[in-house]
């Protein structure tokens, strides 16, 4: 199940905690703000959480959706799939709400909510051996998965190594996706459930992984199938800063700036900071393609590798 040495980039983590007090400083916000940025973290997980599994939606046809409107030209189970996001999202927010502990049942429920309608039996547990494309394991028996989650809920539950939020979060995602508990909707689950485990720690918003970072998230879990987790790890982390700032970026009115305007104010060029963009030195985030980068972040970026 991978080493049990903590695995997160420390820079990445001092970051992310500052930029999660920032943000609980800012609890008593509007309730139309909460609910526009809401809407919109929400339809960028939605669409990003599919396309990693295939969906040909884009984000306006997804969001769409969402709103209840008719998108043609797609199949019945990629609009299901859409649908069906809102209501295990809402679900994992009151867990996280009511502080209560994940249970075998919440993962089962999470499975439920998201493949309602696609599949016989949403939220009943896969019979019979299944092959994972790409994967270095093979899955275990079927009979070896209620006793497999139960015993990772509460892995996760006494956390006996003391891992981070974020890192425990990265490792329960992985090892649920190891046990592979479902025929079909593993990764979505998944996904849910690591944000479900950041949630009752106190993150105030989704965190999103990108289907653009579709190839490194695989690679990264690939390196976790090998016992090295620190790769996907640090993906999380990154995932977990990008959100927090662009949660700053709408709260606080932050400047920002591209990485070509950003090399014009500072001594580096702008390849080197999308190498660093890359790496998470610099704690940049993704607006579509783009990267962006706030003027503090890059002030503290200049500041650390001046001194």
């Amino acid at each position: 199940m991978g080493f049990n040495l903590a695995a997160i980039n420390g820079r990445i983590h001092r970051r992310i905690l500052e930029k999660k007090n920032r943000v609980e400083r800012h609890r008593l916000l509007h309730p139309d703000l909460v609910k526009r940025i809401g809407e919109g973290v929400l339809v960028e997980y939605v669409h990003s959480s599919n396309a990693l599994e295939g969906s040909t939606l884009t984000l306006e046809e997804t969001e769409a959706v969402i709103r209840g409107m008719t998108v043609g030209g797609k199949t019945i189970r990629e609009i299901q799939e859409v649908m069906n996001h809102p209501g295990a999202v809402e679900y994992i927010m009151g867990v996280a709400r009511g502080r209560a502990p994940v249970t075998e049942e919440t993962v089962r429920e999470v499975h439920g909510l998201l493949l309602d309608g696609i599949l016989e039996g949403p939220g009943e547990y896969r019979t019979g051996m299944i092959a994972v494309p790409g994967a270095s394991f093979t899955p275990p028996r079927s009979t070896e998965v209620p006793r497999l989650v139960r015993e990772l809920v509460d892995w996760l539950e006494g956390n006996p190594w003391e891992y981070s939020p974020v890192e425990l979060a990265a490792r329960f995602m992985h090892r649920l996706l190891v046990i592979h508990p479902f025929h079909d909707g593993n990764g979505r689950t998944a996904r849910i459930l690591m944000n479900l485990v950041l949630l009752r720690n106190g993150y105030p918003t989704l965190t999103n992984i990108s289907y653009r970072d579709r190839k490194r998230y695989l690679g990264a879990l690939g390196e976790a199938d090998l016992g090295d987790p620190g790769a996907l790890v640090d993906f999380v982390a990154m995932s977990v800063e990008e959100a927090l700032t662009k949660y700053l970026v709408v709260i606080e009115e932050l400047e920002t700036f591209s990485l070509r305007e950003a090399a014009e104010r500072s001594p580096y060029s702008a390849k080197y900071l999308n190498l660093r963009a890359r790496d998470g030195s610099l704690g940049a985030y993704k607006l579509g393609r783009n990267w962006r980068v706030t003027g503090e972040d890059l002030e503290n970026y200049v500041r650390e590798n001046e001194s």
